[in-house]
């Protein structure tokens, strides 16, 4: 019979070990896809990298200034790519409930009423 301190010192050994197996898992997968980009030169832009930083900053600081304005109903929001997009999503999609059309943006407060 198992005394359950020695029962508990094998379930924090077991967790241990499954820990540091996802871990040494994760290691290797990192290093290897690392080691395959730089044998097959597939490293990054750089310059694209900086690009897609500017447009994050530029993004999130229109998103604050809109935040503060009036007018963030009306504006356009545009995301790190630089898309814009309608402040609520208006593709129609079709109740599964009661059969009507609603805007994506409308869809989960439509759904609450059922």
């Amino acid at each position: 019979m198992v005394h359950p301190a020695e029962d508990n010192l094998s379930h924090t050994q077991l967790s241990s070990n499954v820990f540091e197996d996802l871990l040494e898992s994760i290691i290797v997968d990192v290093a290897s896809e690392c080691h395959r980009i730089a044998r097959l030169g597939l490293e990054r832009n750089l310059e694209e990298e900086e690009e897609e930083l500017r447009l994050s900053a530029l993004a999130r600081a229109g998103v604050a200034d809109s935040g503060n304005s009036s007018e963030a109903n009306n504006k356009y929001v545009v995301d790190i790519f630089g898309q814009t997009h309608p402040p609520v999503a208006n593709e129609l999609f079709d109740c599964m409930n009661c059969g009507r059309s609603v805007a994506a943006g409308r869809f989960a407060p439509h759904l609450e009423k059922w």
